[in-house]
C-alpha cells in the first residue's frame, strides 16, 4: 500500500513542479531576478521529490484506504514544499526561523486549501511572479489535486475508491472525460473572465488573472486598496458570478456547459441557490445594504471566499449568526466551497424522515417497504457522523482558541472560517498571534479541505482486502 501511494504522490508533485514553471517565466519576462531563486527552489523541490518517489516506487491504483492516506497527504506534502518561497524570501519579517517556518507553511497550506487566510499584510508589493505562483497554488488545491489524481488512475474500481475518498459520486464510464472537460470549462472560464476585467479597465493582465483564480477558488482577498478598485456595479457581478461557479458542483458546469440542464440542476444545486436567496433576503432586512451588496456577501459566506467589504466584525450578533450559519453550511459537494455541504444537510433531513418512518412502521401505522433500505442506511449514517465530527471539531478548536483572548462567537468565526476554508477574520488571525495558535489554524484548514472523516480512516488500523 505504501507504494502505491508514495507513487501516485509523486506524479503529483512532478506535475506541481511543471506548473511551477509558469510563475518563473513570469518572474524572468518581468525581470525578478530576486525572487525567481526561491521560485526555482520549489520547483526544483517538486520535481526531485517527485521523480524519487516515481523511480522507486510503482503506480497502481488504490484502495479505498489507500485512497484516503494519498488525500491526507496530498495536502501535507504540497503546501510543504510550496511553503519554499514564502521561508526564502520570508515576507513577513520573521524575529526567528520557527516562526519563519511556520508563517511560510501557513501561508502555503492557506493556498492549497484555498482558505485565503494571509499574514503578507501588502500584497501589493509582492513580485507579479509570487502573486501568480499563490494564485497556483489555490488552482492546484481547489481543482488541480482532484482532476490529475482522478485523470491518471487507470481502472474504473480505483476511480470509484479515490472518487468514494473524495465525495464524488460515479456517474458512469465517461467519467475521465467529463473530469478533463469540466477542467477545461474553469480554464476557459478563468481566461472569458479575465477577458471581460480587461475590457472594464483592469489592464494589468498578471494582478487580473490572479484576481479572478482567487475569485473562482475561494482564496485569497486582494489588499485593501487593491480591492476597492473592484467595487463598481459590473465587477461585483463578476465576482458575483464566479463564486457562484465556485460553489456549485463540478458536474453542475459540466452539464451547463453540454446543454443538459435538467441533470444541471439537481435537488442540491436547487436547495443551495435557495439558501442563497434566502440568505440574501434576511440579510438585506436587516442591515438594509443594497441588494447588490447583500447578495455579494451571502454569496461570499457560503461559497467560502471570505470576501467583506462592509466589514462584518461590526454587524450585530443576530447578523454575524446568519453569516456564520450560512459558512458552515457551505457550498455544493464536490466544488471548490467548503463547509458542511448542502448534499449532507439533504441526507440528514432525509434521515429523520426515515427514522420516523420506522417508527411508524414498528407501530403498524403504515406498511414496511418491500425494497431493501440497507444503501440508504449507510449514507444516511455517513452524513451523520460527518456532521457530528464537524460541529464537535468547531466547537472544541473555537474553546481552545477564544483562550487568546477574544469572544467564543468571535473564536467561532475564525475557527469555523478555517474549517470551512474560507478565510475570513474578525481580526483574531494575525500575524503577530502566538505560534500554538497559528498551529491549531493549520490543523483547522487541513482538516477542512481533507475532512476528518478521510482522516481517520487514513489512520485506521485496518487494511483493506487485496
Amino acid at each position: 500500500m505504501r507504494s502505491r501511494i508514495l507513487a501516485n504522490l509523486g506524479f503529483l508533485l512532478q506535475i506541481t513542479g511543471i506548473l511551477t514553471v509558469l510563475p518563473i517565466a513570469v518572474g524572468l519576462y518581468f525581470n525578478e531576478t530576486q525572487h525567481l531563486i526561491s521560485l526555482f527552489l520549489a520547483c526544483v523541490g517538486f520535481l526531485a521529490c517527485g521523480f524519487l518517489m516515481n523511480a522507486l516506487c510503482e503506480r497502481k491504483d488504490v484502495d479505498f484506504k489507500s485512497a484516503s492516506v494519498l488525500v491526507v497527504i496530498s495536502f501535507i506534502a504540497l503546501p510543504l514544499l510550496g511553503a519554499i518561497p514564502y521561508f526564502y524570501s520570508d515576507p513577513f519579517n520573521s524575529p526567528n526561523l520557527v516562526d519563519r517556518f511556520t508563517n511560510g507553511y501557513f501561508e502555503s497550506l492557506s493556498g492549497f486549501t484555498t482558505t485565503g487566510f494571509s499574514f503578507i499584510q501588502n500584497t501589493d508589493a509582492l513580485p507579479r511572479s509570487l502573486l501568480i505562483y499563490r494564485s497556483l497554488t489555490e488552482l492546484m488545491g481547489g481543482v488541480g489535486i482532484v482532476f490529475l489524481l482522478l485523470a491518471f488512475f487507470h481502472s474504473r474500481k480505483s476511480l470509484n475508491n479515490l472518487g468514494t475518498a473524495l465525495g464524488i459520486e460515479f456517474t458512469g464510464n465517461t467519467l475521465k472525460r467529463m473530469f478533463f472537460a469540466v477542467f477545461a470549462i474553469y480554464s476557459a472560464i478563468i481566461i472569458v473572465f479575465i477577458a471581460i476585467f480587461y475590457v472594464i479597465g483592469f489592464q494589468d493582465l498578471v494582478k487580473t488573472g490572479s484576481f479572478v483564480t482567487d475569485t473562482i477558488t475561494g482564496g485569497f482577498q486582494p489588499s485593501g486598496v487593491q480591492f476597492q478598485q473592484y467595487l463598481g456595479i459590473l465587477p461585483k457581478i463578476c465576482m458575483v458570478i464566479l463564486m457562484l461557479i465556485g460553489s456549485l458542483n463540478f458536474a453542475f458546469n459540466y452539464h451547463i456547459f453540454t446543454g443538459k440542464l435538467k441533470k444541471a440542476f439537481t435537488l442540491e444545486v436547487c436547495v443551495f441557490l435557495l439558501i442563497i436567496a434566502a440568505g440574501t433576503g434576511l440579510i438585506f432586512y436587516l442591515t438594509h445594504m443594497e441588494i447588490l451588496d447583500s447578495l455579494f456577501h451571502v454569496v461570499s459566506m457560503s461559497s467560502s471566499t471570505g470576501y467583506d467589504y462592509v466589514n462584518i466584525s461590526l454587524f450585530d450578533d443576530t447578523t454575524r449568526s446568519i453569516f456564520l450559519t450560512l459558512m458552515l453550511i457551505g457550498g455544493c459537494t464536490f466544488s471548490m466551497a467548503g463547509g458542511i455541504r448542502v448534499a449532507r444537510l439533504i441526507t440528514f433531513a432525509k434521515s429523520i424522515k426515515q427514522s420516523i418512518k420506522g417508527v411508524l412502521m414498528k407501530e403498524k401505522v403504515i406498511p414496511e417497504p418491500t425494497r431493501n433500505s440497507g444503501n440508504n442506511n449507510v449514507e444516511y449514517l455517513s452524513a451523520m457522523v460527518s456532521i457530528v465530527l464537524f460541529i464537535v471539531t468547531l466547537v472544541i478548536f473555537s474553546i481552545v482558541f477564544s483562550t487568546i483572548g477574544i469572544s467564543f462567537m468571535d473564536a467561532l468565526f475564525e475557527v469555523g472560517s478555517a474549517l470551512t476554508t474560507n478565510g475570513i477574520s474578525m481580526g483574531a488571525t494575525t500575524l503577530s498571534m502566538p505560534l500554538a495558535y497559528k498551529w491549531l489554524l493549520i490543523v483547522a484548514m487541513t482538516i477542512g479541505r481533507v475532512e476528518l472523516m478521510s482522516i481517520l480512516i487514513a489512520l485506521s488500523p485496518y487494511r483493506a482486502k487485496e
